[in-house]
């Protein structure tokens, strides 16, 4: 179980979540820009420290500001994924990988440099360097770095945001080859529906600083129960069923949009420690 609680203030913004979700799958942070996604993950990675929090993973508590208790992000075992690999350009992929591999002890290695590269399919791109791998190439090597730490969590930050189409389609497959042959829970930030609906088995629907509902994936999200709520778990193998969540997503929206009616006159996007502001009012998105 991942128990989550977090109040963070910023100049015109408020994060304010109690969440549980499930100990293992693919929970996905849903909602606009500036509804507080990328907030959470840097919390739960230890890079924002919120005033008032709590942080358990399964069996490890990272933050209880009760007790004074905050893990430093390098000592939290969990990998992060950002919309950008960010690899060495002077180290080959063979090298890149080998930097996450070395940070942990060989007795706690839960994945290997073999089972990494087969997941991933990066095999044949073991001596290229980074100008040479297209941008879907180089989000498989960052995935499998971070897969490389032996996390207990891991955090996708819009990891598909920066490829087009035809690079989102091809490196799906190997996410779904994740969730399917590793039991590590990942919790994936995205605004983008075919993504989640194709992805995800839990789903968290968060607008303004605040999680309007969460609960397995069911029929239709955009009404579904306050957050710990119940809903039908969608087995992957139901494609029908995930056919329906790719109709109700948009409900999901018009759910949020009522929360937030801003959002349906302009995207919103959060600034990093800058608050929220509306498109073209000057504050930017978290890398």
């Amino acid at each position: 179980m991942i128990d989550v609680r977090l109040q963070l203030t910023y100049s015109g913004f408020d994060l304010d979540v109690d969440l549980h979700l499930p100990g293992r799958g693919v929970t996905a942070l849903y909602g606009h820009s500036g509804s507080g996604k990328t907030t959470c993950l840097r919390c739960i990675a230890g890079l924002e420290r919120a005033e008032h929090g709590f942080i358990q993973i399964n069996d490890e508590v990272w933050q209880d500001s009760r007790k004074g208790l905050f893990v430093p992000p390098h000592k939290r075992a969990l990998g992060y994924v950002f919309q950008e690999a960010s690899l060495f350009p002077h180290l080959s992929v063979r090298a890149n990988l080998e930097f996450g591999l070395k940070r942990i002890p060989r007795e706690q290695r839960r994945v290997d440099m073999a089972q990494a590269t087969e997941l991933l399919g990066i095999g044949h791109l073991l001596d290229r360097h980074p100008q040479h791998l297209s941008g879907g190439e180089r989000q498989r090597i960052g995935i499998a770095r971070a897969l490389l730490t032996s996390p207990k969590l891991l955090l996708m930050d819009e990891p598909l945001a920066a490829l087009d189409s035809k690079r989102k389609s091809e490196i799906l497959p190997y996410l779904e080859r994740l969730h399917d042959e590793l039991d590590i829970p990942v919790l994936y930030v995205s605004h983008a529906q075919d993504e989640v609906a194709r992805l995800a088995d839990h789903i968290v629907l968060l607008s303004d600083g605040k999680a309007l509902a969460s609960g397995p994936i069911g029929e239709n999200p955009g009404a579904a129960r306050p957050a710990n709520g119940v809903g039908r778990r969608c087995r992957r193998g139901d494609q029908r069923q995930r056919q329906r969540l790719r109709r109700a997503l948009p409900v999901a929206d018009v759910a949020i949009a009522r929360q937030c009616p801003a959002h349906a006159r302009s995207p919103c996007t959060a600034g990093s420690g800058q608050g929220v502001a509306h498109q073209g009012a000057g504050a930017g998105r978290q890398p």
